[in-house]
This record gives C-alpha cells, sequence and structure tokens, in this order.
C-alpha cells in the first residue's frame, strides 16, 4: 500500500485529488497539508483526517510517503524542505516556477524522486510527442505559433503547459521561441491549439480539457512510479513509457 499525502488539499484541485487516492486500491490517503500555521480538526474537511500546516508537515506526515503537490509556486521552498525531512518522492502538478526555484527543484532531485509535469493529462504529453515529430518532418518554411485558453482565474501566463509545449518544439526546431496567445475566457477548463504553416497549407493540433478529472489521469500512474524510482527529474512521458514497458 502506497501511503499518500496531498499538499495544498483546499486548493482549487485539492478536494479532486484527496477523492482520488481515498479511492484507489492500492493507495492510502496519510495526510492533507494546507497553508503555513494553519490546522483544521479531523471531520471538518475530510471525514477522517485533519488539514496539517506546511510547517508542520516535516514533523507529522508518515516518512517515505508519496507527496502530491497541485498548490502555488510560492510554497516551493517549504514543500522541498519537508520532502528532503520526509524522504518523500514528490508528484508535483504546480506551474509559474522562477527560474531560481526550477534550479532548486532540479537539485532536491539530485537526492529524490520528482515527477513534475504542468499538465497530468494523456492528451497533454502525447501532444507533446506530436509537436516533437512535426518539429523533425515539417520543411522550414512552416511557421507555428500556439494559443492557449484557460479560466479567468487562472494566474500564470502563458500557462506552464503552453511554456512546456513551446520548449519541447523548439529543443528539436531550434529558432526562435514559438509565438504563444494567451486567452483567459470565462469557466474554460484548458486548451492548448497549434497551427502550422506555410504557402500552401495550414496543420491543426489541438488539445481540449473537457473536466477538471482530465488533469488527473497521470497522477496515480505517477504517484506508482515515484514511490519506486530512484532519485531524479522525470515527466509524465517517463511515467507512460514505464506503464507500456510493464
Amino acid at each position: 500500500m502506497i501511503q499518500v499525502a496531498v499538499h495544498g488539499a483546499e486548493g482549487r484541485m485539492g478536494g479532486h485529488l484527496t477523492a482520488l487516492v481515498d479511492e484507489a486500491a492500492d493507495c492510502e490517503l496519510a495526510g492533507l497539508v494546507t497553508e503555513p500555521d494553519r490546522a483544521v480538526a479531523a471531520g471538518e474537511f475530510h471525514p477522517r483526517l485533519p488539514l496539517v500546516a506546511q510547517n508542520a508537515m516535516g514533523e507529522t506526515l508518515p516518512a517515505g510517503c508519496v507527496v502530491i503537490d497541485f498548490s502555488l509556486a510560492p510554497a516551493l521552498e517549504a514543500l522541498l524542505d519537508a520532502c528532503t525531512r520526509l524522504k518523500a518522492p514528490l508528484v508535483m502538478g504546480t506551474t509559474g516556477h522562477s527560474k531560481a526555484q526550477l534550479t532548486a527543484l532540479m537539485r532536491h532531485a539530485e537526492d529524490l524522486p520528482v515527477v513534475h509535469a504542468p499538465n497530468f493529462s494523456i492528451g497533454i504529453p502525447t501532444l507533446k510527442m506530436v509537436l516533437q515529430l512535426l518539429a523533425k518532418v515539417l520543411p522550414e518554411d512552416f511557421d507555428a505559433e500556439q494559443v492557449e485558453t484557460h479560466h479567468i482565474t487562472k494566474l500564470d501566463k502563458p500557462s506552464g503547459t503552453a511554456r512546456h509545449l513551446a520548449d519541447a518544439w523548439t529543443a528539436v526546431r531550434g529558432g526562435d521561441p514559438v509565438p504563444t496567445h494567451s486567452r483567459r475566457l470565462g469557466g474554460v477548463i484548458g486548451e492548448h491549439a497549434w497551427a502550422f504553416a506555410d504557402g500552401e497549407e495550414t496543420l491543426v493540433v489541438e488539445h481540449r480539457a473537457h473536466s477538471r478529472r482530465a488533469f488527473l489521469r497521470g497522477v496515480l500512474p505517477a504517484v506508482r512510479f515515484a514511490a519506486e524510482a530512484g532519485p531524479g527529474m522525470y515527466d509524465l512521458g517517463d511515467v507512460l513509457q514505464a506503464v507500456a514497458h510493464g
């Protein structure tokens, strides 16, 4: 049985993650973490577990549990400190980190496994692989642009997923960064559309999330992967390839 803690349990995705882990036959929900210096008794947020303050998680959660983090970038430093104390693998869907924070995350992954993905849907890593293929095969005179659309409360612009996809294209294709246009409209869950064109034809590739549960489809496979993995920085592609190869 894999012990799992949800960091950022009261956030937009926290309730979904809590229910996901609670329903998993091979996982035990072992902790729920909220903001620093705050605690909520069992029965108020979750029928069995209390909400633990972030600055107390290192002394409260079970050692070696897998921590899932879908919170906010400013929480990273204290989160990594707690994971180090717990020797806890980390599955992270949080985006919007600074370069210095990403450097700290990479350094942390030298000692403990980290699965970091801006999007835990199945479609996004598939889209990434398609973009990498198109970057190889489309003629040089094809231009590329990306449009990403999310709900009006999403803070980072462009989204972490959009930046991740653009980086994947540029890493193969080279050249200038791909122009990315951001829209924040109503309650749109998440859309990423790419268009490629030369003087003769246009190709469009698009991913749409129909519900927030789409962003959770890769979380449990990532938890199972992280529980067994050695130190290193992994993405959802690594997880899906491990699943495909048994």
